[in-house]
């Protein structure tokens, strides 16, 4: 579902107490984080921003009715592309499963709720639980290259995936 109010102190706390291993792993410049009260501003604006003016967008993930992770949407241009990033906040659940459908279902929405043609995903190219799901879904490598993966990262080496709208629905399906 959308990220709503009630999840802001999550994603807020995700991105500013992160431990420095996190942050390594994800290639989070701690040093570009906003304060917590301009990442509530900004999430503020996004959720009051109209769908067709948006120029990033997040979802978050639920279990049991909690928010445990979230997948964004970066450099959204409507009816084309978009750049998108998956967090999952509860690190007891990080490599139980959980990821690779919510994942799924997150790039499904967005392909239908802002018409995309494309979506890419660039983890850090040593991120081994963000490149093992990714791999394991089935979408393809397409370019390792040096760069930063948002305005939040520190350059580095990048893995893209093409995140096809067939591999996901595939993915999805129940296997019998």
């Amino acid at each position: 579902r959308p990220l709503a109010r009630e999840d802001f102190d999550g994603f807020i706390a995700y991105f500013t107490r992160a431990s420095k291993a996190d942050a390594e792993r994800m290639g989070l410049a701690i040093d570009k984080v906003p304060s917590p009260i301009q990442l509530r501003s900004d999430l503020e604006a996004m959720i009051a921003t109209p769908v067709d003016r948006l120029g990033s967008f997040v979802l978050a993930w639920c279990l049991d009715d909690k928010t445990i992770g979230h997948s964004s949407l970066k450099d959204l241009v409507p009816d084309d592309v978009g750049s998108m990033h998956l967090h999952m906040w509860r690190a007891d659940l990080r490599g139980k499963g959980y990821g690779p459908r919510l994942f799924c279902l997150s790039a499904l929405d967005f392909y239908q709720r802002f018409n995309l043609k494309r979506i890419i995903c660039e983890p850090k190219a040593d991120n081994p639980m963000a490149n093992r799901m990714l791999q394991k879904i089935g979408f393809p490598l397409v370019l390792t290259h040096v760069a930063a993966g948002s305005e939040l990262s520190v350059v580095c080496e990048l893995n893209r995936y093409e995140i096809l709208r067939d591999i996901t629905e595939r993915y999805l399906m129940p296997r019998h």
